[in-house]
């Protein structure tokens, strides 16, 4: 049996974590696909969980690096060590060719380093450095190249250009774009950090600094969900991301280790796939859904054609297994909804099921005295005249305040009085549609009080 117990600063936390959760769902395909040890593995963004995909036929007695599936093209791309500035090809079953040497009219490659296939228009891009080498003090990749594989003929896009304190600057060693035809390129030389930028494909304006870390080397990068995740290691294995928006590298431990059998992870890429057996994620409660603080529930799992489970009881606890007939239980320690989410996987894709913890307060109880309170789960403040805004009504009630608060647990709006109305503004502007949470306190003329709260969906 598996336990978790909820503590009190994770109890806005966890009713927060409602309000960006909306009941069952399927993903396709939560898995990352790497190049390492002559053979293609699938990764789980969310946990690092490995597992083999794919052997490759006719690998090269060098490692080649950097990766790229091309959707339209049905084959992954990447470039050849040996060969200096040749690219290869392999094929969705694991046939590697090479498809030879990239020429860019009245230049000379010295140095190609990454590789990516943008979506958007379906042409394949490298970053390399041109007309010069390491004896001249150019090994950087600094110039973006389209290239047309049918000739191999490259075209000059734009120069990478960012500020740097290392004279040696690598620019983009790696780089990729999103379904979107955003451009992201990874930069990191000795004596210098490791950054994470967006670019303007047209390099009219300066790139984003999206990440930056301590110097390490890397091998790829690819984007999937709105993060960036990057490939480095060898025996360490590790896998960083960060979001697409920027902020703090994050760190993905794969596991097992020995299954690279100490080998680089020369590349990293996402691929879309159909699920040849998609995962039904289902489980219940074993006692009350409802109860007092302390309350302990036990969770049956029924899912099926699933190999991992993650349950999450709030953003910082959860618990993973990969026994299916293991009873997981969870302790709720303050009053709020708890909304408990398991993530079925089979490597593949996943799905999710989710169900509602209720932890009453004490003035929870039902109050005969108090009966028929009007609490409106949503309105649509849209001029429209027709429940344009939010109150609560407590028959016989003497005084009232509310509390609304949104999906980050700010505090946007106060009503102190019964006739007091929210009309989905804060300083005169209408906020985003969404979920809010709210909380009461409410006056009755004996002096008894009553205290509560509640979601507030706001439509327009």
């Amino acid at each position: 049996m598996i336990t978790a117990s909820l503590h009190p600063k994770q109890i806005l936390l966890g009713i927060l974590f409602f309000l960006t959760l909306f009941g069952h769902a399927q993903t396709a395909n939560d898995s990352l696909v790497v190049l390492a040890n002559n053979q293609l593995y699938k990764v789980n963004k969310n946990n690092g969980g490995v597992s083999p995909y794919v052997n490759i036929i006719n690998f090269p007695g060098l490692d080649p690096f950097s990766l790229d599936w091309s959707e339209s093209q049905n084959c992954y791309y990447g470039i050849e060590v040996a060969l200096g500035n040749s690219l290869f090809k392999i094929s969705e079953t694991g046939l590697y060719s090479t498809l030879g040497s990239v020429n860019v009219p009245g230049h000379t490659i010295s140095v190609m380093e990454g590789i990516a296939f943008n979506p958007q228009n379906n042409q394949l891009y490298i970053s390399a450095s041109l007309n010069g080498g390491p004896s001249q003090g150019d090994y950087c990749s600094e110039t973006l190249i389209q290239v047309n594989l049918a000739t191999m003929q490259g075209q000059i896009i734009g120069i990478f250009s960012h500020a740097t304190t290392n004279a040696l600057e690598s620019e983009a060693d790696a780089i990729e774009f999103d379904e979107q035809g955003g451009l992201f390129y990874f930069d990191c030389s000795v004596n210098s950090d490791s950054r994470i930028f967006k670019q303007d494909l047209s390099f009219l304006n300066p790139p984003v600094l999206l990440c930056q870390a301590p110097y390490y080397s890397m091998a790829d990068l690819t984007v999937k969900d709105n993060e960036i995740f990057i490939a480095r290691g060898s025996g360490t294995y590790i896998v960083n991301k960060c979001s697409v928006n920027g902020g703090s590298l994050q760190t993905v431990n794969l596991a097992p280790n020995s299954i690279f059998n100490g080998t680089h992870l020369r590349g990293i890429t996402w691929k879309p796939t159909d699920c040849t057996q998609q995962p039904i994620a289902s489980f219940t409660a074993l006692d009350s859904t409802i109860g007092y603080p302390g309350l302990t529930v036990h969770f049956a799992n029924s899912s099926q054609n699933a190999t991992s489970f993650h349950f999450q009881f709030a953003p910082n606890l959860s618990t993973n297994t990969t026994n299916v007939n293991e009873i997981v239980s969870a302790t709720f320690n303050l009053p709020g909804v708890y909304p408990v989410v398991l993530t079925a996987s089979n490597g593949e894709c996943s799905d999710t099921s989710m169900i509602y913890i209720t932890i009453l307060g004490p003035t929870n109880e039902p109050d005969s005295t108090h009966e028929n309170p009007i609490l409106p789960n949503s309105f649509t403040p849209n001029g429209d005249g027709i429940n344009d805004e939010f109150f609560l009504t407590f028959p016989g009630s003497t005084g009232v305040h509310v509390t609304i608060l949104n999906r980050w647990g700010n505090r946007i709006r106060e009503l102190n009085a019964l006739h007091e109305k929210w009309d989905g503004k804060v300083n005169d502007q209408p906020v985003s549609e969404g979920v809010y949470f709210y909380t009461y306190e409410v006056s009755f003329p004996n002096q008894a009080q009553v205290t509560g709260h509640g979601f507030l969906t706001l439509i327009r």
